[in-house]
């Protein structure tokens, strides 16, 4: 008799006979080895167990920012944490946060700072705790609920410190948290700052904006065209900060060797668009800190109107 169990590495169903059960298999689909055990398929997707271990998957992680070319500060943040580690396997975890301060708003920079200390404080002992605590309960679904609940901590947090002086009302901030758990993707997202997957050479924007304009262009009042110059495209329906309920955006995906993630505020796509930014990829060097240096670089060439912040994440 058959039974179905699940590799950890890709998730794949696969069917073993009752003897092999408590053994080590291989999985149908990657090849690789794992110990048997049957997980009932209700438990998939919505509950959807993330990998022990990321099979032959490495990740290259840098982060680069700038000013731009008409603004005098610097209201972005940004926060890269990589743990990688080998015991008998190879384990790669990384957690990316970009956070914007809300362009032309008192004290963006105050903003996403504090966004970047909250969100951090809540979600890397999450990932820190990975090494001392076994992941075979993880899912997708319980790394969503903490970023979602690191989010509305830090909306609170951002809401309270704009109540304590008149130099800070009104200061808001978007951001993109992305964590990264063997290869499974789960993104919290709030405004404008997106995150890109690059796989087999094909960009795909894996957020939505959360913009009035962006609303627009859904019901079809605005074209994809005429929302790259609308005189309120930057006008963000939600943000960090700006009122006490938040509802972050949720989004998942995988990653495999030869993919890129790219988590970027909106001074990138705003200056630079998706083809150029997909013909950047495509022709990139081995190296996340070259990517994104080029990157910036080019938003900066092509008018630098804003600050510019970009995470690259190769997979290889």
């Amino acid at each position: 008799m058959s039974v179905a169990v699940y590799c950890p590495h890709c998730i794949t169903r696969c069917l073993v006979g009752d003897a092999h059960l408590g053994g080590q298999v291989k999985c149908s689909k990657c090849r690789n080895t794992f110990l048997a055990r049957p997980v009932s398929a209700g438990d998939l997707p919505s509950t959807e167990p993330i990998p022990t271990t990321a099979g032959s998957l490495r990740l290259g992680i840098a982060g680069v920012t700038s000013t731009g070319q008409k603004r005098s500060r610097n209201e972005d943040s940004f926060l890269i944490q990589h743990l990688t580690w080998f015991e008998n396997d190879n384990y790669q975890l990384g957690l990316i946060i970009v956070a914007d301060g809300v362009g032309g708003h008192a004290s963006g920079d105050v903003a996403a700072a504090l966004v970047i200390r909250t969100l951090g404080s809540e979600l890397v002992p999450l990932v820190c705790g990975a090494l001392t605590k076994p992941s075979e309960e993880l899912t997708r679904k319980k790394l969503a609920a903490s970023i979602d609940d690191a989010l509305k901590k830090a909306n609170k947090a951002v809401h309270d410190k704009a109540a304590t002086s008149p130099r800070f009302k009104g200061m808001a901030a978007t951001a993109a948290v992305v964590l990264i758990w063997h290869g499974r993707v789960v993104i919290g997202h709030v405004g404008d700052c997106r995150v890109y997957h690059i796989h087999a050479g094909q960009l795909g924007q894996l957020t939505k904006d959360q913009t009035l304009v962006g609303r627009m262009v859904e019901l079809g009042k605005l074209t994809p065209e005429e929302a790259r110059t609308h005189p309120g495209r930057h006008d963000v329906s939600q943000a960090i900060g700006s009122r006490t309920i938040l509802e972050p955006a949720q989004y998942k995906s995988k990653i495999v060797p030869g993919d890129w993630l790219l988590v970027a505020c909106d001074g990138l796509h705003s200056q630079v668009d998706d083809k150029i930014l997909e013909a950047t990829v495509k022709h990139a060097p081995p190296s996340a800190y070259l990517l994104a240096t080029r990157l910036v670089d080019l938003a900066d060439k092509a008018g630098g109107s804003d600050n510019c912040t970009v995470v690259a994440v190769r997979c290889y």
